[in-house]
């Protein structure tokens, strides 16, 4: 998996701390943006158990998989503490900056922050694609919403149709009771 880079605005992070207090879905546009706040989490956590470089402000960075050495389960480390964690004593205008080469895969990665994903669709067998399986989970199977989508003339790829998915048992505002 390929490292990106990010640019995080302190003032955007803390935005979004307050919408997920709130009890406000979070959603997305595009697999870079999930990427970074599901690696802002496992950032977050890294400095929460004092890992060694977790505490440079300047550049954070995350490996393809090791978030699964900080998958222990702690239920207290919430994305909400973990991203408070990340910006504790900074000011709004200042920038997180750093990359990730986290690796989303199906039926292993359990998402923490990301509830709704707009996103266009992606090459078959392509890492993108691993991270909206694992997004849809086992119950939902991508190869046949991909497919019918083809039916139904949806484009692929950068400049093709975008789409709405959302996380399994997560509603959208608009279905909420």
């Amino acid at each position: 998996m390929h490292a990106e880079h990010f640019y995080v605005n302190v003032g955007e992070l803390r935005s979004i701390v307050k919408a997920m207090e709130a009890g406000k879905p979070i959603a997305v546009v595009g697999t870079t943006s999930t990427r970074t706040l599901e690696s802002l989490y496992w950032l977050g956590v890294k400095r929460l158990r004092g890992i060694s470089g977790s505490d440079d402000t300047k550049q954070l960075e995350l490996g393809q998989f090791e978030w699964r050495g900080l998958s222990v389960a702690d239920p207290s480390i919430t994305a909400v503490t973990s991203f408070k964690a990340l910006i504790d004593g900074m000011s709004d205008d200042e920038i997180l900056i750093g990359q990730t080469s986290l690796m989303i895969t199906p039926n292993s990665y359990n998402f923490k922050v990301i509830d709704h994903l707009v996103t266009n669709f992606h090459a078959p067998d392509s890492t993108l694609m691993l991270l909206v399986s694992a997004f849809l989970g086992k119950q939902n199977d991508v190869t046949t919403i991909y497919e019918e989508a083809q039916n139904r003339g949806y484009r692929f790829l950068s400049f093709g149709d975008a789409c709405l998915f959302s996380r399994p048992g997560v509603q959208l505002p608009s279905e909420r009771k």
